[in-house]
């Protein structure tokens, strides 16, 4: 029994040396956080006794001071609307800083390890070749710890739909990227995925060139719904849910959700619970899904449409007839002729299966149109219309619902639409 004994008592010294090398490995590791940290406090300390010796320019956080010829460009889109291939036609001039996604959830976080790693081809993206990393214009922005300097948690979800309130951060966030740019001597550009239900509240505080880059509505399903079936990445089909379950509401955005059965769904504070939460509804109720996106994309079209300078459809980008009506558009606004020849983005024509998703984009877009306050005077409601068919005929082009109404947004001179897939 002594050899049994002994067995035993070797057991139990190799479990508590392997405790202790345990216990060790994560000692060494707080370690090295707290080393981490106590280096970007250092150097967060030593950058704000920088700008208390240097105070930055009051532009950061006033209205800066610009005209027509050299104020800011801003590009409200929705996701999968090639919003991306339209900002690096911008970045690819000189003279403008173009900044990607400003409003983008991990620019609360980024590091210079993470800006450098993130390019079109890092993951599936659909994304034309870039010159430099999606988040280049960003790098001398960033605080020590991580994170760009002046960006909120609440910029990329919970504003989604205030338009009605000054936000005093989010303008100081944005002055600030505007000033840096004309610090450099540029013209700041701006490309959004995240704009497109706050584009009232753009219009009345961020004065510039205000670009609607849409797509049919059927191409954006389309697009995030298979990336979610080919890929099994849920994250464009999501962003709609998250939106519904984190943002605030003006009352009359509230009215149309309302009405289209969707204000109800439950709110949430926390990123990671709307996230986790919001995967689980699209997992377990499609059709909630759908109407979500095409309520919030919907209402979106609509609200740029009314407030943007210019209204660049997407898809007339890739016609010659397209072209030449953006470019008398986009006359004496920029200061270079942006080539526009490859893009390739077809008008979506309706396909069987697709009946349920146009009813829920046409019905959204008919009560959004409804209910948008004019921004030249009051509220109205305008008269009803001939509803759309209840189901297209597959392969007849997918165009929006009331179509005389919507063109009548549209403040710049009818044009075309278009470009390739991403955003």
């Amino acid at each position: 029994m002594k050899w049994l004994s002994r067995i035993r008592r070797r057991v139990a010294l190799a479990l508590r040396l392997a405790d202790l090398h345990v216990r060790s490995r994560r000692m060494k590791y707080k370690l090295g956080l707290l080393g981490r940290r106590q280096l970007a406090l250092t150097q967060e300390i030593a950058w704000l006794e920088t700008r208390r010796r240097n105070p930055m320019t009051p532009a950061t956080t006033g209205r800066p001071v610009h005209d027509a010829r050299t104020g800011p460009i801003w590009i409200h889109a929705p996701w999968r609307a090639g919003s991306t291939y339209v900002w690096n036609k911008f970045r690819s001039c000189p003279q403008y800083l173009a900044f990607y996604e400003p409003f983008h959830e991990a620019l609360e976080t980024v590091t210079q390890a993470a800006v450098a790693s993130a390019t079109a081809t890092s993951w599936p993206s659909g994304h034309p070749p870039l010159d430099a990393p999606y988040y280049h214009e960003f790098e001398p922005l960033l605080a020590p710890g991580g994170g760009v300097r002046g960006f909120e948690h609440a910029l990329p979800y919970t504003y989604y739909f205030v338009n009605d309130e000054p936000l005093p951060q989010q303008q100081a966030y944005l002055n600030g990227l505007v000033a840096h740019a004309h610090a450099a001597g540029r013209r700041a550009v701006f490309g959004f995925c995240r704009s497109t239900g706050r584009v009232a509240w753009f219009r009345r505080h961020m004065p510039g060139v205000h670009i609607a880059l849409t797509r049919d509505g059927l191409g954006l399903w389309r697009s995030a719904y298979g990336r979610s079936q080919t890929l099994g990445d849920l994250y464009f089909v999501t962003r709609p849910l998250i939106i519904l379950l984190t943002s605030r509401r003006d009352p009359w955005i509230a009215d149309y959700l309302a009405t289209l059965d969707l204000d109800p769904v439950p709110r949430l504070s926390d990123a990671g619970a709307a996230q986790r939460e919001a995967e689980r509804l699209a997992i377990r109720d499609p059709d909630l899904a759908m109407r979500a996106f095409a309520a919030v994309f919907a209402l979106g079209t609509a609200l740029s449409q009314r407030h943007a300078d210019i209204v660049m459809p997407i898809e007339a980008l890739s016609t010659e007839v397209g072209r030449r009506s953006l470019t008398a558009s986009l006359a004496g606004r920029f200061d270079v002729a942006l080539d526009w020849s490859d893009c390739t983005v077809p008008v979506c024509t309706a396909r069987a299966g697709e009946e349920s998703f146009l009813d829920y984009w046409h019905a959204a877009l008919r009560h959004a149109e409804a209910c948008i306050p004019d921004p030249h005077g009051p509220a109205h409601k305008p008269e009803r219309r001939n509803p759309m068919p209840a189901h297209p005929v597959p392969g007849a082009v997918c165009s929006p619902a009331n179509p005389p109404r919507l063109i009548s947004l549209k403040r710049a001179p009818k044009g075309g639409q278009a470009l390739s897939e991403g955003g």
